[in-house]
């Protein structure tokens, strides 16, 4: 815990000294409205974009995934997982979100994860800097928005216990094209006490791999994201997305995870979005799941 809590000090810092540069100004550009910002909960990547200040998405998500079992467990296996979540654009530039993803297995069963269901994920993302063309001074541009945001599972399920922190450095660029990049950078903490016989599910938004056997869990992980999103349609309203993430495996001995990922996001008016994702493992071992695909649906509220 105190590793995580020291890299999330060093960071933070270094995000507010950028934030406080008063000596250089610059030429910013139309920054992506709300109703464009990816559904966090449905993607490897997030973008630099809060909700408006005052927008409140109430969200409700369905995942499946499936993986071939580590050797000592025998079969494959598929996992389901809904997750319902609130997110709030609390202030300009900083979005407040809570989650409870509620696992319900393969035909209700769901194994070892009934003993650790309904865990709580509360999370907060702050734009440092939007978007800009280039530096007034000295004329070098154009620079991406950088964000931060933080999540925390809090054991609020049944037999849970520990805490699991999430720290991640986004940017995002739009280009005249309407196409954005993003590059993510994140570190994981994880405090979970279950015993041998419970292993790690996977990732900090409710959807991922779950993962069972003795194998011991890494309590510090890390990985980068990459992707792109671009319209599909003349209006925008429908988005294709595209991203690539490399991590660290959840268990010591395991190699690295590769995942690929792509789908859609469709705003059908501005307050409801849609969006499905499909993810392909890049490697084989215990710790990568083999297929899997997502769908949320997001209805958003102002105030």
């Amino acid at each position: 815990m105190k590793r995580m809590c020291v890299l999330m000090c060093v960071v933070l810092a270094a995000g507010t000294v950028l934030a406080q540069e008063s000596d250089v100004t610059y030429e910013t550009t139309t920054t992506v409205s709300g109703g464009e910002d990816l559904i966090s909960q449905l993607w490897f990547l997030e973008d630099a974009t809060p909700l408006d200040t005052g927008q409140v998405d109430l969200r409700l998500g369905f995942g499946w995934v499936t993986a071939s079992a580590p050797a000592n467990l025998g079969d494959s296996d598929d996992d389901f997982v809904v997750t319902p979540s609130i997110v709030w654009g609390a202030a300009e530039d900083l979005e407040l979100s809570i989650s409870v993803p509620v696992w319900v297995g393969d035909g209700g069963d769901v194994g070892v994860i009934e003993d650790i269901n309904y865990d709580t994920t509360v999370g907060v993302l702050w734009r440092i800097i939007g978007q800009s063309a280039k530096c007034a001074q000295c004329g070098k541009g154009p620079f991406p928005a950088l964000a931060l945001s933080g999540s925390a599972r809090i054991p609020t399920g049944c037999g849970s216990s520990g805490v699991d922190g999430e720290l991640r450095l986004i940017l995002t660029n739009e280009y005249d094209s309407g196409i954005r990049s993003h590059f993510n950078a994140f570190a994981q903490y994880v405090d979970r006490d279950y015993g041998d016989e419970f292993g790690r599910r996977g990732g900090m938004r409710g959807f991922g791999r779950r993962d069972r056997g003795t194998l011991e869990p890494r309590d510090f992980q890390y990985g980068f994201v990459v992707g792109l999103d671009g319209p599909l349609c003349a209006d925008g309203a429908v988005r294709w997305v595209l991203d690539y993430m490399n991590r660290r495996s959840y268990h010591e001995g395991a190699s690295n995870l590769n995942m690929l990922e792509t789908g859609w996001e469709w705003a059908m008016s501005d307050i409801q979005k849609l969006g499905f994702s499909v993810q392909i493992g890049l490697d084989d071992n215990d710790d990568t799941p083999n297929f899997g695909a997502a769908l949320a649906y997001a209805y958003s509220l102002t105030y």
